[in-house]
C-alpha cells in the first residue's frame, strides 16, 4: 500500500511502535472491514494524523472514511463532538462509528472544495463567522469532553521550548480562564482545511471538540497559510481585524489566544516530533508585537 512517508512519520511520531504496528496491518485491516462491512474503500485523500479515504457503503451512498489506532482518543472524541454538532448545521454529519476497531464513516462533502482554494482572506475570513455561528454549541448534555485549560496542561511539560514563552503563555492563560464567562464546544481546529464545501454551504470537518471560549476559535485559521506570505505579521492583523468584525469576537481575546495557542502548538511539535515548532514560535513573535 503505497501511503505518503510524511504519513508514515507523523504516525511513527504520534504512536512509536504501535503506529509502526498499524501501518505494517494497514491493508489486512483495510480489506478485514470492507469485508465486514460491505463497503468499498477508494482513493485516498491528503492525510496528516489519519488514514482518510473515499468509500461506498453498502447501499450505494458515497461516504468517507476515517481509520486510526483502535480506540484512539482523537477519533472518539470527534465521534463524540460530530454526536453534538450534529444536531445542528454546519458540520458534515457522521454516518457511522466503529472506534473500537478504529475508524468512522462520515458524509462526504459535494463538491469537496476546501476553503483554502480560496485564498482571499475576506472572503475566506467570512465564511469561517458563518461557520463559526452555526457551530457554536452551549448544549453538550453529559459528554465529557476535554477544556481548553486540560488542553494547555501541554505547557507544563513542554521540552526544548524557550522559557520565555512559557512564562508569556502561562500568565495569559491564567488571564483568559479568569474571566471566561460562557464557555461552550469548540471546533478546535477550525482552519482553512476544515471547512468544506457541501451543496453551496460551508462545512466544517475534523473537530476536536473541546470546551473554551469562542475567540479561541479563530487562532487555527489565523495560523494557517500565514509564513508563505510576503508579509505574514500584515496578514495577521488583518485577519485579526476581520474575524472581530464578522464573527463579532472579542480583539484583545483574539490576540491573546493566538499567543497561547501558537505556543501551545510548539510544545505539540516537540512532542509529536515534528518540524513545526520554531514556525508557532515565529507566530508567537508576531502576537506579542500586539499584546
Amino acid at each position: 500500500m503505497m501511503l505518503p512517508e510524511t504519513f508514515r512519520q507523523t504516525i511513527r511520531g504520534v504512536h512509536g511502535e504501535n503506529g509502526d504496528v498499524w501501518l505494517r496491518d494497514l491493508p489486512d485491516r483495510l480489506a478485514g472491514w470492507e469485508q465486514k462491512y460491505g463497503i468499498k474503500i477508494g482513493k485516498f485523500y491528503p492525510m496528516t494524523f489519519h488514514l482518510v479515504a473515499e468509500v461506498r457503503l453498502n447501499d450505494g451512498v458515497e461516504a468517507v472514511i476515517k481509520a486510526g489506532l483502535p480506540a484512539d482518543k482523537e477519533l472518539i472524541n470527534e465521534k463524540n463532538a460530530l454526536a453534538v454538532f450534529g444536531k445542528g448545521a454546519g458540520m458534515i454529519k457522521l454516518l457511522e462509528e466503529h472506534t473500537n476497531e478504529g475508524f468512522l464513516l462520515l458524509e462526504k462533502a459535494v463538491p469537496g472544495t476546501v476553503l483554502s482554494d480560496s485564498m482571499e482572506d475576506e472572503k475566506a475570513v467570512a465564511a469561517a463567522a458563518a461557520v463559526i455561528g452555526k457551530i457554536r454549541a452551549d448544549d453538550w448534555g453529559s459528554t465529557q469532553f476535554l477544556h481548553l485549560s486540560d488542553w494547555f496542561k501541554g505547557l507544563d511539560h513542554a521540552e526544548d521550548i524557550p522559557e520565555r514563552y512559557l512564562k508569556k503563555a502561562s500568565a495569559l492563560l491564567k488571564e483568559l480562564l479568569s474571566e471566561m464567562s460562557h464557555p461552550t464546544l469548540l471546533h478546535g481546529d477550525l482552519h482553512q482545511n476544515n471547512i468544506i464545501s457541501h451543496h453551496g454551504e460551508w462545512k466544517a470537518i475534523d473537530p476536536k471538540g473541546v470546551i473554551g471560549e469562542k475567540e479561541f476559535e479563530a487562532a487555527a485559521f489565523c495560523r494557517n497559510y500565514l509564513f508563505n506570505k510576503h508579509h505574514p505579521f500584515a496578514v495577521l492583523q488583518n485577519r485579526l481585524s476581520l474575524f472581530e468584525k464578522a464573527a463579532g469576537f472579542n480583539l484583545d481575546k483574539i490576540i491573546r489566544w493566538g499567543y497561547c495557542g501558537a505556543v501551545l502548538s510548539a510544545c505539540w511539535c516537540k512532542e509529536d516530533h515534528m518540524p513545526c515548532a520554531d514556525e508557532n514560535l515565529k507566530l508567537a513573535d508576531l502576537y506579542e508585537k500586539l499584546l
